[in-house]
Parts: C-alpha cells; sequence; structure tokens
C-alpha cells in the first residue's frame, strides 16, 4: 500500500484546494510546502468578483475580513495609451483586496481542519515510476522516500513537478515587477490598469493597499530594457497623470507567470494553477483559474478511482474550459498595440458606461 493516497506539492491557492477537495473524499493527503508558515508570497493580491464566487461555491464560505486590506474592496480604473482624459472606472465593477499571505494560510488552515497533512519546509528532490509514484523529497536537513497513488504539483511557475514529468521541455513565462510605496497622488480607491507598449506589452498597474501603493509592470523576458527603466518610465507617466509623489520605497519584488503553455500531467501525476500555466495572459490573473483547477482535481481524481483511469486523462477532461478560456484569452492578446488597447479601454467603458 502507498504511504499516502495523494501528495500535493505547493502551499498557494492551488494547491491548499487540491489537498482540501481530496481530503474530503476520505483520502489520505499529505501537502508538502517549501516555505515557512507565515511565507510571503509577491503578488497584488487582488480577487476579480468571479473569483470571490468560485471561492463562496467551492469552500462554502466567504472570504474572512482578517485577509483583506484597506481598502477592503477596489473599483477597476483603466488608462489607455493616450491618458487619463480617455479612462476611467468601470460601472458596478468590484475587485476584493486581499493580503496575499493571510489569504493563502487561510485556504492552508482550512486544508488542515478537513484532515489534510502539512510539511513546510519541504522540497520534492525526485519522482519515479506511476503505480505507486516513488516521491523522494527533502524537510528540514532530512531526506524522505514514500509513496502515493497519485501526485498533484501545484509548485507554480518554476514547477519541480513539471520538470519531472516533461524534462526540458520550454515553457514561457513573463516577469512581473512590483515596488511598494508610501507616496502621495491623485489616487482613489481603485486598480488602475495603465496600457502603454513603451512602458508593458501587457498592462502596468497601481493598488492602494494598506496606506502604501503598490506600484508594477509585466514585460517581456527577452526585452533587453532594464526593469528599472520600464518602472521608472511607468512612474514618469503615473506623475503626469495622476500628481504622484513617491516618498520611501517599503520593498522591491520580482517573480513571473506563466505565459503560452498549458501542461496537465502524465499518468496519475498532475499539475494545477501556473504549474499547469493556468494564468489569464490579459490580466495575468491566476488566483481564480488556481482554485478552479484545485477543484477539478479533486474531482478528477473521484473519477479516476471511480473508472480506474489515470488521473491524468480524468483531469484533462474535468480542467477542458479552463483550458479553452487560456487559449482563447492568450490568442486575443498576441501582437495587441497602443490602438488596439484605446479600442479595447473605449470599448469597455462605453459597454459598462463608466467613463469619469
Amino acid at each position: 500500500m502507498p504511504d499516502f493516497d495523494v501528495i500535493v506539492v505547493g502551499g498557494g491557492p492551488a494547491g491548499a484546494i487540491s489537498a482540501l477537495k481530496c481530503s474530503e473524499l476520505g483520502l489520505d493527503v499529505l501537502l508538502m510546502e517549501r516555505g515557512n508558515v507565515g511565507r510571503h508570497k509577491p503578488c497584488g493580491g487582488v480577487l476579480t468578483p468571479i473569483c470571490v464566487d468560485v471561492v463562496l461555491k467551492s469552500l462554502g464560505m466567504s472570504i474572512p475580513r482578517d485577509v483583506m486590506c484597506s481598502p477592503a474592496t477596489l473599483g477597476l480604473y483603466y488608462v489607455p495609451p493616450s491618458g487619463r482624459r480617455s479612462g476611467g472606472s468601470v460601472k458596478n465593477f468590484r475587485l476584493l483586496n486581499v493580503n496575499r499571505d493571510l489569504f493563502d494560510q487561510w485556504l492552508r488552515q482550512l486544508a488542515i481542519e478537513s484532515g489534510v497533512k502539512i510539511w513546510y519546509r519541504a522540497e520534492l528532490l525526485k519522482l519515479r515510476g506511476s503505480e505507486p509514484i516513488r516521491v523522494s523529497a527533502k524537510r528540514g536537513g532530512r531526506t524522505f522516500a514514500m509513496t502515493t497513488r497519485y501526485l498533484i504539483g501545484a509548485d507554480g511557475v518554476y514547477s519541480r513537478v513539471r520538470g519531472e514529468l516533461y524534462g526540458r521541455t520550454k515553457v514561457g513565462m513573463e516577469p512581473v515587477f512590483q515596488e511598494c510605496w508610501r507616496a502621495k497622488g491623485d489616487l482613489g480607491d481603485y486598480f488602475y490598469a495603465f496600457f502603454r507598449g513603451e512602458i508593458t506589452p501587457a498592462y502596468a498597474y497601481v493598488i492602494p493597499k494598506g496606506g502604501l501603493y503598490i506600484v508594477g509592470v509585466g514585460f517581456p523576458k527577452t526585452d533587453h530594457t532594464t526593469i528599472l527603466m520600464r518602472i521608472n518610465w511607468f512612474k514618469k507617466w503615473l506623475h503626469e497623470e495622476f500628481a504622484f509623489e513617491p516618498r520611501s520605497l517599503i520593498r522591491r519584488e520580482v517573480w513571473a507567470v506563466p505565459y503560452g503553455f498549458l501542461l496537465e500531467g502524465i499518468g496519475n501525476t498532475i499539475l494545477v494553477g501556473d504549474a499547469a500555466g493556468f494564468c489569464n495572459a490579459l490580466t495575468s490573473e491566476g488566483i481564480r483559474l488556481a482554485i478552479e483547477g484545485g477543484v477539478a482535481a479533486g474531482n478528477a481524481i473521484q473519477d479516476a478511482i471511480f473508472c480506474d483511469e489515470p488521473l491524468a486523462s480524468t483531469y484533462k477532461d474535468r480542467v477542458e474550459r479552463i483550458s479553452s478560456f487560456v487559449r482563447r484569452v492568450r490568442r486575443f492578446t498576441i501582437g495587441l498595440t497602443d490602438e488596439d488597447w484605446e479600442q479595447f479601454v473605449n470599448f469597455e467603458l462605453a459597454r459598462t458606461s463608466g467613463r469619469s
């Protein structure tokens, strides 16, 4: 008999939800998290209305206020390449502003309460075989050998599980750079999305969070323009449009989001969240897709047990809607110009009658 029914690698939203849903099936689940209990995850920490609904539907509970930042909710404000005069807020659209570290910790605590065993400071080293899967892992300076019937890789864009499955298969990713500032400016309680090709092919953003401002840009990995040049161009534009005046820098962070690949898994090992490439190429938002993927992983394991089929087969069926969405958005975003972004913002604001 395997040591565990399911081992989940990675303790973010995708991993926590996957583990929780498997535990609810009565399975013996181990969740391995590389970081500490209060790990920090670089992220904008903004949840869309759809994401909030997904959390409510999958967990049967609302997100608690103690994981939220101030302001707890944000409007959405678009600034096209031509500037603020052509931009505006989207009517009747609210985003939830969360502390990502506390949000992830809340999800992991729910998994623990459902019966999941969690190892912190635990790192996957190697995968071997398929029935059962043999896992080599490191925890607290010690190496462990374990077996599991199913394995779920939820270990992010740089997934070790994906590397073990697919070897040197090339995957795309887009770095994101953000700064946290004490600052002043003509800014309200909005998530501000700015579009201008010379700064970023995607969008730049400003998020008010706990009396501070998060200022960030995504940028092409192959571009030779430096990160600091792009963020400085953006802050100059911010000053021109919103009188933004940075006073003191709190921190700088760099991470990456998946871009242009979908790899769901092989045999009885599957990938969820960023590890699978589940990310909205337009907004770089992945939390909602991570949670939906985690739910799908639990359902797929139930299907695999009932039908006696490889997990990857039932999982691909379960996530087809997610994969199709990721592909469609990716096709839409390829090669967008400043003129395209101008039209996009004009259309969205006209559609919602939200010009302000």
